[in-house]
């Protein structure tokens, strides 16, 4: 959730535990095996507990697993396991404020006073927009250190929490990935719609796409077969310490709006390229989901990830092949991401978020060859 986690590309890591099971995997041979051989690796070397690869390559889909969803019961990991995806919401919550703009509910550049029932400081000078592309200098509630990611807060108690510190700065001046930008959007998809942010994305997002395995919870419960996430007292690789399991430690009402949502490799992949695709908003929303953020590439370079670019709700990364568009989502015990670039798709997710910079980048490379053609 916080701009550590979140915006963490692929990731991995795993527990003091034996090398598991053997991957499992469907599709055809060409590039499969090596991808199988890959993720295995993941586990067998860099330890991560499990992994799941879904890859859509010109319209075949690949799906791929290996090691653990659950450590203590060994239970292997499946392709079509659970995963929390934190921040791959935002782009989900982003869909339907799109969604509101083309019917004419909200206007990109309107002030916020108004559309929240909680006080925001400068909102009058605040957009829609600079929500969405995090440009609004609102403070990152989960950078209060107060904040205990375990509590059950509401979302009035979050934006709370970020109204006693000052901005970053002045609203359309700078870039700051804040999640409170998407707490308070979920607050205003409410005022417009009637309906909770997590009933809006259900009905247009969820169940319209036949995304039977995505869930947007209000409570922190485990959903079935979700992949139990783990924690580290050190970064992976190498793996040292004992695991902690940390699959509810973040509750869901402080991932809220920002970072709450369950899903799996398939249904991220389809919802991606649903978006991609034009399926969901006009295409002269698409583009300026895509295009660039001022300043958020000097941001995410300074974090450690260069290459990153952030738009309208939806990141993109460069790649040796061009730029792919997606989300990346990083909570405790579990990273996910989502990319497309023409019309290849990966879905990497692992239940644990402790990884050594070597490691990130050993995962984006794999992520890499499934978006970039074969030689």
């Amino acid at each position: 959730m916080r701009l550590k986690r979140c915006a963490a590309l692929v990731a991995a890591a795993l527990i003091g535990v034996a090398p598991s099971a053997p991957a499992h995997a469907t599709g055809g041979p060409s590039r499969d095996a090596s991808l199988r051989a890959q993720i295995q690796n993941l586990v067998n070397a860099d330890g991560i507990p499990g992994v799941v690869a879904v890859t859509s390559r010109d319209g075949r889909l690949v799906r791929t697993a290996a090691g653990l969803a659950d450590i203590p019961s060994r239970r292997t990991m499946r392709p079509g396991d659970r995963f929390r995806i934190a921040s791959i919401t935002k782009t989900f919550v982003a869909a339907v404020v799109l969604q509101l703009v083309a019917e004419h509910k909200l206007a990109l550049d309107q002030p916020i006073a108004g559309l929240l029932p909680e006080p925001v400081q400068h909102a009058d000078q605040i957009t829609v927009r600079e929500l969405l592309d995090h440009t609004s200098g609102l403070f990152d509630y989960s950078n209060d250190p107060r904040f205990d990611s375990g509590a059950d807060y509401t979302p009035a108690q979050l934006i709370a929490l970020s109204a006693e510190h000052s901005p970053y700065f002045a609203p359309g001046t700078g870039f700051y990935y804040s999640s409170t930008n998407y707490i308070a959007l979920g607050e205003i998809v409410h005022h417009v719609t009637g309906h909770t942010t997590q009933d809006e994305v259900r009905t247009r997002l969820i169940r319209a796409l036949h995304l039977n395995a995505t869930t947007f919870p209000t409570t922190t419960t485990i959903a079935p077969r979700q992949a139990h996430g783990y924690v580290f007292a050190a970064p992976l690789p190498p793996r040292s310490d004992p695991a902690l399991d940390a699959t509810t430690r973040t509750s869901a009402g402080a991932a809220g709006a920002a970072a709450a949502m369950v899903s799996t490799g398939d249904d991220v992949n389809r919802f991606l390229g649903a978006l991609l695709g034009g399926r969901l908003v006009p295409a002269h929303l698409l583009t300026k989901m895509k295009r660039p953020t001022p300043g958020a590439d000097a941001f995410f370079a300074a974090a450690g990830i260069p290459g990153i670019g952030y738009g309208l709700g939806l990141m993109s990364a460069s790649t040796p092949c061009g730029t792919a568009y997606g989300s990346m989502g990083d909570i405790d015990g579990y990273t996910s991401t989502v990319m497309q670039l023409g019309h290849r798709r990966a879905a990497l997710l692992m239940n644990t978020n402790s990884l050594q910079p070597s490691l990130r980048g050993k995962t984006l490379s794999i992520a890499e060859q499934q978006l970039c053609p074969a030689d």
